[in-house]
């Protein structure tokens, strides 16, 4: 819910960008064709109209009844995946149903995933806490759940590990099963090849399911309690989930504010001192100037206002101030990044500042004083006055 509220904040202060359409709102139907990319984030959404461009989207509740000509990135509550994409597929919710044709990749986390009967897909990577494929998987499937029912096809080789594992259709390719609780082989289960498992139980009876191959009970594959997608699954989806948002507002950062960006990486060089001072005053004052506002019946407005937009912009300090370092470094390198490059050493960065914030009070100062700079330093190359216009003779 957080990383939506940055989300409108931020896209609600650009006016327009060429070549993007972005719209967000508590709820929001697009019923006209779009031909550039979108970016949308609302309560609500529903898309109803063929994209053809990108779709970045992040909302509660997401439907896209229309096709989507190239990529989808998406996070949100419920995903309903209703029409056809003609690209990859990136998302992470807590409900997601994918129940016509990808084109491309699926790489997908969630609670509950479901891969309808009339969907295909090309490969499938997928964790969740719940894992249904009904469809067909044209390529790969890779998968790490709590439950596995696989009851569609996969063309290719498929790598399996779960908690509970059941098995009701068909694998072409080479398989690894691998269940920490229980594994299933249904009577409608089919393996065109190699199969190598393990269970608790080394006696699962796979009847008439081996077509070629043979089933090979390997102890190398044995789980051990303590790794993460066991004991600490919910952690992992968790890291997952949270890595991706992240790495979502960071593309969304870089993308509508690059030019601010840029700057504000060589302010952050040129007049470290300032931009620490400037920061230093907008994380002191802000709030005050919160609370003074609120004194006042007709400045409470103005106060919440202030207060919630501080809030958003603290929990994403993080993100912001590795955007701006992610500049700095392009600027100090004397490089021309390309715009992916700069998200992800943006993205590495802000890997290090968690790590960082993890050493007690050494970590967490040194943090503080690097986001009092990057947000002085953005502060120092916002325009606030308006240009005076030609007074009349």
């Amino acid at each position: 819910m957080k990383q939506i509220l940055l989300l409108v904040l931020m896209l609600g202060m650009v006016c327009s960008v060429q070549a993007i359409r972005i719209q967000s709102g508590k709820n929001l139907v697009i019923d006209k064709p779009v031909y550039e990319d979108v970016y949308i984030t609302g309560g609500e959404i529903m898309i109803n109209a063929p994209i053809y461009g990108d779709l970045i989207i992040a909302g509660g509740t997401v439907t896209i009844n229309d096709t989507v000509a190239n990529d989808i990135l998406a996070a949100g509550g419920t995903i309903t995946f209703n029409g056809y994409v003609g690209d990859d597929i990136r998302c992470a919710g807590g409900k997601l149903n994918i129940l016509k044709n990808v084109s491309g990749d699926v790489v997908v986390t969630g609670g509950k995933i479901v891969i309808s009967k009339d969907a295909v897909v090309g490969n499938l990577i997928a964790a969740g806490g719940e894992i249904t494929i009904d469809g067909l998987v044209a390529g790969t499937v890779k998968t790490a759940s709590g439950k596995l029912y696989l009851n569609g096809s996969v063309m290719k080789d498929a790598d399996c590990r779960g908690e509970d594992i059941t098995i009701n259709g068909r694998v072409r390719g080479r398989s690894v099963l691998v269940a920490g609780d229980r594994l299933t082989i249904g009577r409608a289960a089919s393996f065109n090849n190699e199969v190598r498992y393990w269970s608790p139980a080394d006696n699962v009876a796979f009847n008439n399911s081996l077509k070629n191959g043979q089933a090979i009970y390997d102890d190398s594959l044995k789980i051990k309690r303590d790794q993460w997608y066991f004991l600490g699954f919910s952690s992992a989806l968790g890291l997952i989930w949270y890595t991706g948002m992240v790495f979502v507002m960071i593309m969304i950062i870089q993308y509508l504010f690059s030019d601010i960006m840029k700057k504000a990486g060589q302010t952050a060089y040129d007049k470290a001192l300032r931009s620490l001072g400037f920061g230093f005053l907008f994380w002191i004052g802000v709030p005050v100037a919160a609370v003074i506002a609120c004194v006042t019946i007709v400045g409470v407005p103005v106060g919440l206002i202030l207060l919630f937009s501080y809030i958003i912009l603290a929990v994403f300090a993080g993100t912001i101030t590795s955007v701006v370092a992610a500049n700095w470094l392009n600027n100090r390198s004397l490089a021309k990044w390309s715009y992916w490059r700069m998200v992800f050493i943006a993205l590495g960065i802000f890997v290090v500042f968690k790590i960082l914030s993890l050493t007690p009070f050494l970590g967490m100062f040194i943090f503080a004083l690097l986001a009092c700079i990057a947000f002085g330093s953005i502060l120092l190359n916002v325009h606030w006055r308006r240009s005076r216009q030609a007074l009349p003779a």
